[in-house]
């Protein structure tokens, strides 16, 4: 004759080692839906770019280019223009899509743009 007690103990550990196994998984599935750990979402790269004057062509030296938001969450990024208007923002996921802020002696400009892996951003201010 079997023990009742028994039985239902061994049934009980089973469906409680169930139950956490899945809820392992559903709250793994939930941290990588809500924190987009996309694996085929991009990649991180340095993205290039020149700022130069529209109407003369001449580069503009000493803007402050900013990530204001993007596609990806990220760290504060921002550049800053050298003599021949080039700046580099590093470790951007791509592709996306990014605004950027861009502060210049003669006032700002916030202007949205599609990125991919081998952009170069040319800036006309």
């Amino acid at each position: 004759m079997e023990k009742s007690g028994y039985v239902n103990t061994q049934s009980r550990k089973g469906w409680l080692a169930i139950t956490v196994i899945l809820s392992c998984f559903l709250i793994g599935y939930w941290l990588i839906k809500n924190n987009n750990f996309d694996m085929a979402a991009g990649t991180t790269t340095s993205v290039r770019g020149f700022l130069y004057k529209s109407s003369t062509g001449a580069p503009i030296e000493g803007a402050t280019v900013m990530v204001a938001e993007g596609s990806y969450e990220h760290p504060d990024i921002a550049a800053q223009t050298d003599e021949q208007g080039s700046f580099s923002l590093p470790e951007l996921r791509v592709p996306g899509t990014y605004t950027l802020l861009i502060n210049y002696s003669s006032g700002s400009k916030r202007l949205t743009v599609n990125i991919t892996k081998d952009s170069v951003l040319r800036i006309p201010l």
